[in-house]
């Protein structure tokens, strides 16, 4: 059950990154084509002021797809709107760790009083600082890279049908993931923050975003498939 548990957190808190995409795209007037809940062939479908609501087959987090021709059209943008839509899904996820932390502080016996309204943020800085002092380790020792496997059975390890402890998990992961995201690696929101950043160069440049991203899903699911193989032959052995 603590697996499942984690696998259930963990796609919980995709689909909030892109809900944070998504909610920041209608607020700022950005056409959205689909939002999806969960990946895959779509199982169920309406369309509803311009945009179509998916429920996929592979209930894993979800994704927003901008109703954009291309990459001239998104930076025909204004610049604030388009920071704003990529930082929207980090910012959800920070915002979802202080949430973790603070239900985790709220079902900790006594530890309660004035201290609820400042704990939780203390424990979202700490992790931040811990997830990027960690991310240096990463590049010298690829070994310590972990994926979907690994973070599953750590996880249920950590929290061992604790509530408490599943909680704290949650806030944590869902630091790494505002944290990774941020990295400013194609096709990452990271990545996407310093093109747009760019802007007087962007008519330059935008003809090479979209291979500079592909070549970035290329990199990042080849580091997901060494990741998996070294933990499976980590959690078998």
């Amino acid at each position: 059950m603590p697996y499942v548990a984690v696998v259930a957190l963990l796609a919980v808190l995709v689909f909030i990154h892109e809900l944070g995409h998504f909610l920041a795209a209608k607020a700022l007037g950005l056409p959205v084509a689909r939002f999806s809940l969960g990946f895959g062939p779509i199982v169920w479908s309406r369309s509803l002021g311009g945009t179509r609501y998916c429920l996929s087959a592979v209930p894993l987090g979800g994704y927003v797809l901008l109703d954009l021709i291309d990459s001239r059209d998104y930076l025909a943008r204004p610049l604030p709107a388009r920071l704003a839509f990529s930082l929207a899904g980090p910012l959800a996820n920070v915002a979802a760790a202080c949430g973790c932390y603070a239900v985790a502080w709220l079902l900790t016996p006594g530890a309660h009083g004035l201290a609820a309204l400042w704990q939780p943020f203390v424990w979202t800085a700490k992790s931040a600082w811990l997830v990027l002092s960690s991310i240096p380790e990463l590049f010298r020792h690829a070994g310590n890279l972990s994926s979907l496997v690994g973070i599953v059975a750590e996880g249920g390890r950590y929290v061992r049908g604790e509530t408490v402890r599943l909680f704290l998990f949650g806030g944590y992961l869902s630091m790494s993931l505002a944290v990774f995201n941020l990295l400013p690696l194609p096709p990452l929101d990271g990545g996407k923050i310093v093109f747009d950043s760019l802007e007087r160069c962007a008519s330059r440049l935008a003809r090479f975003y979209l291979p500079s991203a592909v070549c970035g899903w290329l990199v990042l699911i080849a580091l997901m498939v060494y990741a998996t193989a070294n933990d499976i032959v980590k959690y078998l052995a």
